[in-house]
């Protein structure tokens, strides 16, 4: 009789083995994957705002982040940063409606003598905007002073409608003068000769929005997407350097 030797496999061990293994690194991989999806759709996010908006700045950009899933958890949620959640202009990109009024416009509406309704104020051609569009912080204050509207009364101008330098002067039609009907309400600046150029535009309405972010519905669209990839990747990765116990 010949000689001979057969070696069984413990198949129910084994496969016992790999459930527990299995069962043991799901919740990395998940949680991993999670992540690293929440990671590519703030970038992603950052990315359409770049093309959504027209030149928005660093804080507009930068205004989300993510809640990483620890083991496990099932869900990771993309959110608006604390800081910038005090600023609800995005919110109202995203949703519709109108927006709030900014800190220049509360104190123009609650310091200036004005007869007319002033809900917001808005640049003109003639006013001096910064490299992404919006109303240079130097030229905001400059006007806030001259009209004496700065929250701090030591910032306002001892001369009402000239800049504290005592250059450029700045004055506000009443609403019985023809510069001061409809769409020509706002701030003038005297120019030579009896000429004038128009600075501020001043609404007497809300102005609304329609939605425009779309925050959800891209993210449901990217993250559908991604994740698949990054479970993939993520289940191989637990898989391979997972120790069978």
């Amino acid at each position: 009789m010949a000689i001979a030797f057969q070696f069984k496999s413990n198949v129910a061990d084994v496969n016992r083995r790999m459930s527990n293994m299995v069962a043991r690194q799901m919740p990395f991989a998940i949680s991993k994957a999670l992540n690293e999806t929440a990671k590519s759709l703030v970038a992603k996010n950052k990315q359409d705002m770049g093309r959504i908006f027209d030149r928005p700045v660093p804080w507009t950009l930068n205004a989300f982040t993510y809640k990483p899933a620890r083991k496990y958890e099932n869900t990771v949620t993309i959110r608006r940063k604390d800081m910038q959640r005090k600023r609800h202009y995005l919110e109202v990109q995203n949703e519709g409606g109108l927006r709030g009024q900014t800190g220049m416009e509360r104190a123009f509406q609650m310091n200036l003598p004005y007869g007319g309704i002033l809900q917001h104020v808005t640049p003109t051609k003639a006013t001096r905007l910064n490299q992404y569009g919006n109303m240079s912080p130097g030229f905001r204050n400059q006007m806030m002073s001259a009209m004496r509207v700065s929250s701090d009364p030591k910032m306002r101008s001892p001369v009402k409608g000239q800049t504290r330098s005592g250059g450029a002067k700045y004055f506000v039609p009443n609403i019985d003068h023809p510069l001061g009907q409809g769409s020509k309400a706002g701030v003038y600046q005297r120019m030579s000769k009896g000429r004038v150029k128009k600075v501020l535009n001043f609404i007497d309405r809300g102005i609304a929005y329609r939605p425009k972010l779309r925050f959800e519905e891209r993210m449901a669209l990217y993250g559908s997407n991604i994740y698949k990839k990054r479970l993939s990747a993520s289940l191989k990765y637990a898989m391979a350097t997972a120790k069978l116990r």
